[in-house]
Formats: structure tokens, C-alpha cells, sequence
């Protein structure tokens, strides 16, 4: 199964090959930090629910003009979190989530304070932090919406809101083979997440 990085290098791969159909050379590389809220998985054996813990995120984002008011965009975003049991807080482990998307933006109007819609699409990379739990991968999806500030012509401030949803198959099981899963019910989980960047125009 392929990891992350993998995952962050075809990425890259795919947003270079479109620089030629971008309408202008301006990219923009946006750094951000923010808090990431949500998410939850029902363990369909014990009907014990385990929810991701709210937790700070950070990230980066890379994009390029597509037509005068859309961008090709490819975001990374990370949390070190944990999965807790909802009836047992100490039954946790640490839980890194990566997500990997491609997509892009509309920008409502343009002007020194430019409101846009953003979307995307790609992998959702879970790495639990103990010994005989596995890594997984999911596809997964997001939405959000924001505010970008450009004070000066190459420097600029994102202020964003994303939601993300993670498919999983119902009835499948989570992190390792026997003994230690989580025999999911349901088909996918949701996480929020509020961001602040700063853009770099090049």
C-alpha cells in the first residue's frame, strides 16, 4: 500500500504538469496553522464510539492560476491527535492524520480582500502511534471556504475554514489485523478545521 509521502510526490507531480495551462506564472505558497475539530468512529463489535481529539493542525498550501478568478491548488494538512473511547477517555492512542488533496479555488470577487470558495479532493493517511496498529489510507474529500488579505503585492494573509470527509467501508476493519481493530459501522467520518496563512507570491 502506498505511504504519505508517496502520496505527496505524485501530487506535486500532477499540480507541475499543469503549469502549462495556467493563465499566468504567479504561484503562491501558503504556510498555515490552525485547530482541528471532529470526527468520530463506531465500533460496530463493543457499540463503543472513539472520537478524534480537537488538536492544532498545520500545513501548506501551493497553487497557481487556472483562469482569472479559479486556482489549481494542492493542500497538505496534518494533525497530531489521538482516538479516544468516548466511555473510557484513557483507552486512547496517539493518532497522526495527514491529509493529501488536490483542487482549487473561486474567488467570489478580487481585490485587496479577495472571499473565495475552495475544494478538493485526494488520500486521508492515518498513522496510529503504537506498536501493532497499522497505517491506513483513505480517499477522502473537502470543502471550505475563506479570506485572503494582500497588504502588499507579494505578501498576502489566508484566513480559512475546510470541513473534510473520510470515506471508510462499513463493516471494515481499522489499524491492524486481530485483537486490536475497530470493526467500523458507518461510511465515513467528518474533521473541521479553522486555519491562518501566510502567502508567499512569487
Amino acid at each position: 500500500m502506498m505511504r504519505g509521502p508517496q502520496f505527496l510526490t505524485i501530487w506535486l507531480l500532477i499540480f507541475g504538469s499543469t503549469s502549462s495551462l495556467a493563465a499566468e506564472s504567479e504561484l503562491e505558497f501558503t504556510p498555515f496553522v490552525g485547530y482541528r475539530f471532529g470526527g468520530t468512529l463506531d465500533d460496530e463489535r463493543t457499540g463503543r464510539s472513539w472520537d478524534f481529539n480537537e488538536a492544532s493542525d498545520w500545513g501548506f498550501t501551493l497553487s497557481q492560476p487556472a483562469s482569472e478568478t479559479t486556482r489549481y491548488e494542492f493542500l497538505y494538512s496534518h494533525q497530531d491527535t489521538s482516538l479516544a473511547d468516548t466511555t473510557d477517555p484513557n483507552n486512547a492512542f496517539d493518532l497522526d492524520v495527514h491529509y493529501f488533496h488536490m483542487g482549487g479555488t473561486v474567488d467570489v470577487y478580487q481585490d485587496r480582500f479577495t472571499p473565495y470558495f475552495s475544494g478538493g479532493l485526494g488520500m486521508t493517511y492515518l498513522h496510529p502511534g503504537q506498536a501493532g496498529y497499522e497505517n491506513k489510507t483513505r480517499f477522502s474529500l473537502s470543502v471550505g471556504g475563506g479570506l485572503k488579505w494582500y497588504p502588499t503585492e507579494r505578501l498576502g494573509i489566508r484566513f480559512e475554514m475546510r470541513g473534510y470527509s473520510t470515506l471508510v467501508n462499513s463493516n471494515s476493519s481499522l489499524f491492524c489485523d486481530s485483537g486490536c481493530e475497530l470493526q467500523i459501522s458507518g461510511d465515513a467520518f467528518p474533521q473541521f478545521e479553522t486555519n491562518l496563512g501566510l502567502i508567499f507570491r512569487f
